[in-house]
């Protein structure tokens, strides 16, 4: 039996509604985009200084919302581009933040696509090595450092006496699971935490056995130098960490504590 041919009046009416709902999207974009504007001015008159306006764990409970809201109605991929989009239209109209990368990056599709999508409109800077790539991070410029997680990048991770050092501020997943194919993210960014967090240890040698809670991953970056990544936002003065300071042949490290990748990012 053939299925009755939709009226072309069904189809201008339904046409009309999605002309409708366009016009409500860029008028929401209208409003999105003025109460950012409102933080930046707020921000200026407070004589604050904006600074780095990338806040990876405000952005991961926004977009971690998001998805409960849409309840799989919207593909994942949808939201997170379109958000993506938006906050980083956002984030260039506070500072002129700066993205550098190296040119393994550059050069590999998965690393490139990884980082289009976390990027989104700020521009991508090519340095010519991995020195020159982490040398940017002295500058006095708001600037985000998107690495290969297996380079040696250690040098970068010194803290100031005000705690304003670089750190890992976020894992990006290159289309797998394994952490030799994921990038880091470097810079000198608020960390806060989300209820959902990892926080990225270094240490000279692997972590005990039956060390509780169980890594997430581990990662050998260097000769005998070891990533390792455990669940929780942890404070070096809170357990399990404390009980591991008193190992001076690990030289324990918080190289950064950052949000988990959502189900979606790790697909």
């Amino acid at each position: 039996m053939e299925r009755p041919a939709i009226q072309t009046s069904e189809l201008d009416g339904i046409r009309q509604e999605i002309d409708d709902l366009d016009e409500q999207i860029v008028e929401l974009l209208c409003a999105r985009f003025a109460a950012s504007e409102k933080v930046r001015l707020a921000k200026t008159a407070n004589s604050q200084s904006v600074g780095m306006p990338y806040r990876p764990g405000r952005e991961a409970v926004i977009f971690r919302r998001l998805l409960e809201i849409s309840d799989g109605r919207v593909p994942a991929i949808v939201i997170e581009r379109v958000w993506r989009t938006v906050i980083s239209a956002s984030v260039m109209a506070q500072a002129d933040v700066r993205i550098v990368t190296v040119p393994e990056v550059m050069s590999d599709l998965r690393y490139r696509r990884a980082i289009d999508l976390f990027a989104s409109l700020v521009p991508i800077e090519k340095a010519t090595s991995l020195k020159a790539a982490l040398g940017s991070l002295s500058d006095s410029e708001p600037v985000l450092v998107v690495v290969p997680l297996k380079l040696d990048w250690r040098s970068v991770l010194v803290d100031t006496a005000g705690g304003q050092g670089s750190r890992v501020a976020a894992v990006l997943p290159a289309e797998s699971d394994k952490p030799a194919r994921s990038l880091v993210v470097l810079g000198r960014v608020m960390s806060e935490p989300t209820g959902e967090d990892e926080t990225l240890l270094i240490t000279t040698g692997k972590l005990p056995r039956d060390f509780v809670p169980k890594p997430i991953w581990h990662l050998k970056l260097a000769d005998d130098v070891y990533l390792t990544a455990i669940p929780g936002y942890l404070e070096m003065s809170e357990q399990p960490l404390v009980s591991l300071k008193g190992n001076s042949s690990l030289r324990l490290r918080i190289a950064g504590r950052y949000p988990s990748a959502t189900e979606f990012s790790k697909q």
